[in-house]
């Protein structure tokens, strides 16, 4: 893109600056202005100067005008001089304005003349001016400046010094574009004031920055100190022993001096002393009030007066002296509990008293009685602020010692008191005040032999791990107030009224310095699911996450069609109730606390489509049920003849039956008497018909059965099956008894061709449409299955009916079947009678 505009920036150069020329060159005219350069705002007045000899105006009829360019508002002023113009801009804002002046003829118009003119404004007065004194090999005092804002026109900078004691005065001149200079060591004198102004000037004005005063020293970054010895001479004291680095030992005044002084023990926190004191290089400087037998880390920095601070010093490390601990502790005996085998349990905790003086961080504590005649014995040694042990149940006063290397302390006494049921304090409140501070209070008992209360507190948060504190206060007391707590955390306060003797029933409460929301919510567990419900479980939220009381649970529920619920609870349980059965539905758990709330993960549950309860009221029966039918199956089959029974009736079998055995008279005893009968039947069937068929029709093989001959109830209707064999159908007779609606069809005998030729054949057999099962083929007594015998010839008369055996061409073995068949054998038609 640069590459693109650059003939065309060149090409424009050339332009204006041929134009320059010409307007420089031209014999015609010349623009003429009181100045080049103008305050912006004010009038401006042009003139243009048309020369005698200028050839444009040879003609009588030319005129002169000023183009309108750069949005300039200005008019035509006329001149009293012959070939001179004039124009009049009241107000030239513009920062730069071309002026040309034309010579027309008609409408041709020639610029003549050009002049550009400037609009300005003077010069702001220099602000910000500071000056540092730098105290390198080669003194200069460097000064710098804000110029403000910058200007159309150039401007120039000046840098006036002036000692004050001397008279001496200075003026610098910076380069320009650059608003700092730095003064060399001629233009100032240390320890002296010296004035530094800045003076701006441009075409327009000049302006005048506000005189700075200063002592170069005060302006001076010092060279960090050297702590050259550290001594400890007196007790709580050290002495530092310094000097100014080798290049500035030649400064003799009086210097600042701050001394930081860190203790090197983990066991005192914040312990940091910063001690500020006045001094000169190569003396010693006494540091105090520190701890007793304390190493401590020391670190030095200086300054001239006011002058910014050196940076700190090497870290040189000593110890301070050590004596033995003075001054007495607060004590607080606890017993634990009834005594067992004459011991009384109890806890001991301590802490210094504001006489108390440790002059030893490695301090331990001696916990011990006296037995008369003077023997003593040590319950406990430790370097904690409390103890644990086991006192006799005789002893009414122990002694506490705190000991270093130093010596020991004198023992302090600690009274045995007993615990009684006395009255307790009531009406104990905690009320949180700040974030890491907790405002308690409570009412006496009734009892007004009270001498003292025993506050304590210890943090939950913490475990078993925790601190136990307490304080000591007067029994008109009733408030207190406990600083310095952890914020947002639990904190277990009680209070134990303290009488003569004995000490009373103690009073607890439970309280945060400040509540929040909970730094998360607990995980859902799934309990019981049914179709409409759904338990929900979840564990307690440990003390360290809740950040304030628990005052509430929240369940909300939802499922795919944006259904809602919720449900709010105390305990960490809850029974979604109306639910859908076999629904997904999304539940999410938000624990609120009287600072804030958290949700907590989303879950989803399905409810079931049939109750577990349901299930086992389902299940059980059918099992039940199905052992039994399995019982009864086993049972059944296990005996053949008692599972005929049970799956189906008794049906008469032929070839056990005693019908063969029947005498006539008998066998017609229940018949009813008919009008016509010729020969008596032998015997007697439900039903007995003799139907004609072709041969062409009987053996049809894809016949089917429901097509042949059908008969239905065996009712006799007195009409003959066939014309020519109607005295057969009547030597039947009519059977119409009480009996006749119980009477079963067995079988349908078809006659198709004469009986007396009878040749070997294709049995037929037309299996009879009843209702009655027949027997299973298993069955030994029961007979085969029967066919016709077809034979020749066109003459109907009686059929030889045998059984139908696998082997049909021995006729030898068919006879031998009528044996198993007596109900057929009866009616049988021999040959030779029907010959007779």
């Amino acid at each position: 893109m640069k590459l693109h505009w650059l003939p065309v920036r060149v090409m424009l150069w050339s332009t204006m600056c041929s134009f320059t020329a010409n307007v420089k060159a031209s014999p015609c005219a010349e623009i003429r202005t009181l100045s080049a350069v103008v305050l912006s705002g004010s009038p401006v007045t042009a003139s243009c100067y048309i020369k005698e000899d200028c050839p444009l105006t040879k003609r009588a009829d030319f005129r002169v005008e000023w183009p309108y360019k750069a949005n300039l508002s200005y008019a035509s002023v006329t001149s009293h001089e012959e070939r001179v113009y004039q124009i009049l801009i009241s107000n030239l804002t513009n920062m730069i304005a071309m002026l040309e002046c034309a010579i027309c003829i008609h409408e041709d118009c020639n610029v003549v003349a050009g002049m550009e003119i400037k609009a300005a404004y003077p010069p702001p007065a220099p602000r910000d001016l500071t000056c540092g004194l730098n105290l390198t090999e080669q003194y200069s005092l460097l000064c710098t400046w804000d110029p403000g804002q910058e200007t159309s026109i150039p401007t120039t900078y000046k840098l006036h010094t002036e000692i004050r004691d001397s008279a001496q005065k200075f003026v610098y001149i910076p380069p320009p574009g650059k608003h700092f200079f730095r003064i060399p060591r001629v233009g100032f004198a240390l320890f002296n004031d010296v004035q530094v102004q800045v003076v701006a000037e441009n075409a327009l004005g000049r302006a005048t920055s506000e005189p700075l005063v200063l002592d170069p020293m005060e302006t001076a970054k010092l060279d960090p100190p050297e702590i050259q010895t550290v001594t400890a001479e007196t007790y709580e004291c050290l002495g530092l022993s310094w000097s100014l680095s080798k290049a500035q030992k030649w400064i003799t005044r009086t210097l600042h001096v701050e001394i930081r002084m860190k203790p090197m023990s983990n066991k005192v926190l914040n312990r940091e002393h910063i001690i500020s004191k006045k001094s000169k290089s190569g003396k010693t400087v006494q540091t105090c009030k520190l701890l007793h037998g304390m190493m401590y880390q020391s670190e030095m920095r200086v300054r001239y007066n006011s002058s910014p601070w050196s940076e700190w010093s090497r870290p040189s490390v000593a110890t301070t002296r050590m004596k033995a601990p003075t001054g007495r502790l607060v004590t607080w005996l606890k017993l634990l509990g009834q005594p067992a085998n004459r011991q009384y349990e109890a806890e001991l905790l301590w802490k210094p008293s504001l006489q108390f003086r440790a002059n030893s961080m490695n301090v331990s504590y001696v916990v011990s009685f006296v037995r008369p005649p003077g023997r003593k014995e040590e319950l406990c040694i430790t370097d904690q602020q409390h103890c644990s042990f086991s006192i006799p149940v005789d002893i009414k006063r122990i002694h506490l010692t705190a000991v270093n290397t130093a010596g020991k302390s004198s023992p302090t006494d600690v009274t045995v008191y007993k615990w009684k049921g006395r009255d307790r304090a009531i009406n104990l409140k905690a009320f949180p005040v700040s974030e890491e501070s907790i405002f308690t209070n409570w009412s006496s008992p009734k009892s007004s032999a009270i001498s003292a209360y025993v506050l304590e507190w210890k943090a939950l948060h913490e475990g078993i791990f925790t601190t136990v504190s307490f304080e000591i206060v007067n029994k008109n007391q009733s408030a207190l107030v406990f600083p310095g707590l952890e914020p947002y955390k639990p904190y277990n306060f009680s209070i134990y009224p303290k009488y003569k003797d004995v000490i009373g029933q103690p009073s607890s409460v439970v309280a945060y310095t400040k509540e929040k929301a909970p730094l998360e919510s607990p995980d859902l567990k799934i309990g019981d699911l049914r179709p409409s419900s759904i338990e929900l479980l979840w564990d307690e939220l440990p003390l360290q996450k809740r950040n304030g009381n628990i005052t509430s649970y929240t369940v909300f529920y939802w499922d795919k069609k944006n259904k809602t619920g919720e449900a709010k609870v105390t305990e960490r349980r809850v029974v979604l109730k109306d639910l859908s059965p076999y629904s997904v539905y999304s539940v999410q758990l938000m624990t609120s606390t009287n600072g804030g709330s958290v949700n907590g993960s989303v879950i989803s549950v399905m409810t079931p489509y049939v109750d577990a309860i349901e299930i086992v009221l389902i299940v059980i029966p059918a099992c039940v049920g199905l052992a039994l039918l399995f019982l009864t199956g086993i049972t059944c089959f296990s005996n053949d003849k008692c599972l005929k029974k049970c799956l189906w009736p008794m049906i008469p079998d032929p070839a056990n039956s005693s019908i063969k055995k029947w005498t006539l008279t008998d066998s017609m005893q229940d018949i009813p008497p008919l009008k016509e009968v010729k020969d008596p039947v032998p015997v007697h069937l439900s039903h007995f018909s003799l139907l004609s068929l072709s041969e062409t029709e009987l053996w049809k093989g894809n016949t089917p059965i429901s097509e042949y001959p059908h008969c239905g109830k065996w009712t006799y209707t007195g009409k003959s099956v066939d014309e020519e064999h109607s005295d057969s159908s009547r030597d039947s007779g009519i059977y119409n008894s009480g009996s006749q609606s119980e009477s079963v069809p067995y079988a349908t005998v078809v006659f198709a061709n004469p009986y007396r030729t009878q040749p070997a054949a294709p049995p037929a057999y037309l299996r009879s449409e009843s209702t009655q099962p027949l027997l299973a083929e298993e069955e030994p007594s029961s007979p085969q299955p029967y066919e016709q015998m077809a034979t020749q010839g066109t003459v109907y008369g009686a059929d030889h009916f045998s059984a139908v055996q696998e082997d049909l061409r021995r006729e030898e073995e068919n006879e031998s079947h009528w044996v198993d068949f007596p109900m057929l054998q009866s009616l049988e038609i021999n040959d030779i009678n029907n010959q007779g």
